[in-house]
């Protein structure tokens, strides 16, 4: 049996490979709004970024530490270890660094609420803690008895390097929280008035029986008229199809015993006032 089974579901097109592909797709159909959680999208951003971070900063402090041993050698020139110039020239550097650093990181908390820093100096103060660094780790190497390309190059490059990642380090933070903010607000949506505006309380549920309008009022005689006025017949209001029903019944009902069909009949069925049965009365009896 097995045979003609495996023959019939290919004539039918149920392959293996249909199959699979069915169940891919049904995979990628569950985990397409999983995919655009914004809670997952933070996570992952998150996770990336700390990531990226890390790695950028592990190689920016080997940069630093490059570029430290640079500005030590241009400010301590022939001083020795014993020499208190010699000491202090190890933490010109990073404290340069430091301060571009401390300056980039705010740059990358406003520029995540979309604010730019706005001054002149702002731009001046990067520029010139790049421009001293590498001033002071590319003159030494201009020494005639010092000079060589490879190490001018690299001395040259590495500063700029340090100033780049410096840069990029609080970018990919600001835009890392944008990405988050954004998948945020995309999950949110715009509200609708509905959803904005309280509703107010609900109705009451009505009754069984619903309320039964006031008769029309008659209309006014001319007074200018001898003739005297006749009143109109009054109709009975509009009545549900089921409370007519529910009328007529009573009315066949007080046929079958042999009484007359009179307005408290009529009240019975529906709670209304005398003059409103009365009228009701007076249609029922007429049709």
């Amino acid at each position: 049996m097995w045979p003609f089974r495996k023959d019939a579901d290919r004539g039918s097109g149920r392959t293996r490979r249909v199959e699979r592909l069915g169940e891919r797709i049904a995979e990628s159909k569950r985990l397409r709004p999983l995919s655009l959680d914004p809670d997952l999208i933070a996570v992952a951003m998150e996770r990336t970024r700390r990531r990226t971070v890390v790695g950028l900063w592990f190689f920016l402090a080997l940069g630093l530490s490059f570029t430290t041993t640079g500005v030590q050698a241009f400010l301590a020139g022939d001083a020795t270890s014993g020499d208190p110039v010699w000491w202090a020239a190890w933490t010109v550097e990073p404290m340069f660094a430091g301060l571009l650093i401390l300056l980039l990181n705010f740059e990358a908390v406003i520029l995540a609420h979309g604010v730019e820093p706005g001054h002149h100096w702002w731009t001046r103060i990067k520029r010139v803690l790049l421009g001293t660094t590498l001033f002071m780790n590319v003159v030494p190497q201009l020494h005639p008895d010092r000079f060589q390309l490879g190490s001018l190059a690299v001395h040259l490059i590495i500063p700029v390097v340090v100033y780049g990642l410096a840069e990029v380090i609080p970018v990919i933070q600001a835009r890392s929280r944008q990405v988050v903010m954004q998948g945020y607000a995309e999950a949110e949506g715009p509200c609708s008035p509905a959803e904005t505006t309280d509703p107010g309380p609900r109705p009451a549920p009505v009754a069984d029986v619903p309320a039964v309008p006031a008769p029309p009022a008659p209309a006014p005689s001319a007074p200018s008229s001898p003739v005297p006025v006749v009143e109109p017949v009054k109709r009975g209001p509009r009545l549900p199809a089921h409370v007519v029903d529910a009328l007529k019944r009573a009315r066949d009902q007080a046929a079958e015993e042999g009484r007359g069909f009179a307005p408290a009949d009529v009240q019975r069925v529906v709670k209304v006032p005398d003059a409103m049965a009365t009228a009701i009365h007076a249609d029922l009896s007429t049709t």
